[in-house]
């Protein structure tokens, strides 16, 4: 007999096929049985009729890292019923740690405080994995190993090419961390330190991530005007080191000039001859560490307190980084929500052009009087900026190869990480999707969005026994009301429970029930 059944539900069962009313049987930590509705028996039966049951999501781009170590209960994840996330993009990661590295890397951590410092227990990507595991978490964690974390463990912010020994030691670094669980390599080469790195280098450390089977998923150098070029590197490097290949985010950023280039760029994608896919979030505006916008490499190779110093002094602007003054001129800059202020969140959902005008500054230095009074906390100053146009992110979302995912944190309702937010996706990318673009306005069919949710999302990382609701996978599990999910949050509001997710299970373990968060912690960590 079942430990549970789910009876009289819609099934959507991941692979894109059309949805069939059926009874869900769940024994073990697997789904153990789909049957006819009334022909499954279970120790306990929920009524889900008028319901949808889905495989539980795949957050395919998460910057969870370090939530995850000081509150693994990933709320914000689970109660929009997304039961595994995907660690380590845009090349910020938490481990390896070195003695070199060691006051860096919370420096380079979108959204880290340094109240959370402690939490950093772990120096080796073994040693990381096991403290997740120690503290427990309520949803399946697959990291990526950052090459911004191994950069930083061998030459810190120095931008200069790297010599054979240090090649060698990211090399053996990204082995150990594959032995270990992470499920591929990411690159955020529009930020520091992976700007520093030539072709050649990402070649060689994605190399045993490939002989690994594993992904190369990649913020790449430019999604504006030379957004081809930054496609072909990302396919070179997956061509040469036999990895599959993950474009961050990959829609054109409105300060582009030509649309064209961007479809010619995903035509570039396309033609990868490893297995190849995009992913979008499902709003118009995104998360961006203000310090990466105007803080130098030069600036960053310190301890906090010293950038904190820094930081300080308004001289910087003769400094800016070249994407600030870019969105300075495109106007992009002024419509920037505060998602965290990195002190007390009087700022939150303030925009920088409406604290132009009360501070009577100008907006470079807004942002630097952010960062000021952020102090240690500078890079927990984060911005939600217009990063597409309404039509290209409508393009990219009827996109079958662009996966849907959420680029946030893991925040909590309560402890140590209430309030805390890095964009609309940490409460509400998997109702937005649900409700707007599938429901509301039909841009996606029902079963082909959960396939680029589910399936599509593990299959890409390589974990074949999770995404589908069928025998012998595992019982990542979700029941939502279609006519109910949706979402409040929004740029200036991103805390907030979203509604219709009724049931969720991870591993077969209720983390969500009857709509209430139950607080359990199932999840595991690493690929076996």
């Amino acid at each position: 007999m079942a430990d549970l059944v789910l009876t009289g539900g819609t099934v959507v069962d991941g692979r894109g096929g059309p949805p069939v009313v059926a009874d869900v049987a769940v024994a073990d930590g697997l789904v153990s049985a789909v049957g006819a509705p009334g022909t499954l028996r279970g120790s306990r039966t929920v009524d889900v009729s008028g319901k949808v049951v889905s495989p539980g999501f795949v957050d395919i781009h998460s910057h969870a890292d370090f939530t995850l170590a000081v509150d693994g209960r990933a709320q914000s994840s689970v109660a929009q019923g997304i039961t595994t996330v995907v660690t380590g993009n845009c090349g910020h990661g938490v481990a390896p740690v070195t003695d070199r590295s060691a006051p860096l890397v919370p420096t380079n951590i979108p959204g880290w405080r340094a109240a959370w410092d402690s939490a950093q227990s772990w120096r080796s990507f073994p040693e990381y994995l096991d403290a997740l595991r120690a503290r427990g978490v309520g949803v399946n964690v697959f990291p990526l190993v950052a090459h911004g974390a191994l950069r930083l463990a061998v030459a810190g912010f120095e931008t200069r090419a790297l010599s054979a020994g240090e090649l060698s030691r990211l090399r053996g670094l990204a082995a150990e961390a594959m032995d270990a669980g992470a499920v591929g390599l990411s690159t955020g080469l529009e930020y520091a330190p992976g700007l520093a790195a030539s072709t050649a280098e990402l070649v060689a450390v994605a190399g045993p991530v490939g002989e690994r089977g594993g992904l190369y998923a990649s913020h790449c150098r430019n999604r504006t005007d030379a957004i081809v070029a930054a496609a072909s590197e990302a396919v070179a490097v997956a061509e040469r080191t036999g990895c599959r290949l993950q474009l961050s985010h990959f829609v054109r950023r409105p300060t582009s000039s030509d649309r064209s280039i961007f479809y010619q760029a995903v035509d570039v994608v396309r033609a990868c001859r490893t297995r190849s896919r995009m992913d979008v979030f499902p709003f118009t505006h995104g998360p961006t560490p203000l310090p990466t916008f105007v803080v130098p490499m030069s600036l960053r190779d310190a301890p906090r307190r010293e950038v904190a110093r820094r930081l300080a002094d308004f001289s910087l602007l003769e400094t800016l980084d070249q994407r600030f003054v870019d969105a300075l001129a495109g106007g992009e800059a002024a419509a920037c929500h505060v998602a965290s202020d990195g002190s007390d969140g009087a700022l939150v959902g303030r925009t920088l052009g409406d604290l132009a005008l009360e501070w009577d500054l100008a907006l470079p230095e807004v942002v630097l009087e952010i960062l000021r009074r952020a102090g240690d906390d500078f890079y927990d100053a984060v911005v939600v900026e217009p990063v597409f146009a309404d039509a290209d992110l409508r393009w990219a979302l009827a996109q079958p190869d662009f996966l849907v995912m959420g680029d946030g944190l893991t925040g909590a309702l309560d402890g140590p990480l209430a309030g805390h937010a890095m964009c609309a996706s940490d409460w509400g990318y998997v109702p937005e999707m649900l409700a707007r673009f599938v429901r509301d306005e039909g841009l996606v069919p029902l079963p082909e969005a959960v396939a680029r949710m589910t399936s599509e999302p593990a299959a890409q990382i390589g974990v074949t026994d999770r995404g589908v609701i069928a025998p012998g996978y595992r019982a990542d599990v979700v029941v939502f009301d279609p006519a109910r999910v949706g979402t409040p949050v929004r740029e200036d509001a991103l805390v907030a429970l979203p509604s219709g997710m009724d049931e969720v299970l991870v591993n077969g373990t209720a983390v969500v029930s009857a709509g209430r968060l139950t607080g359990a912690l199932p999840g595991v960590v690493g690929r076996a």
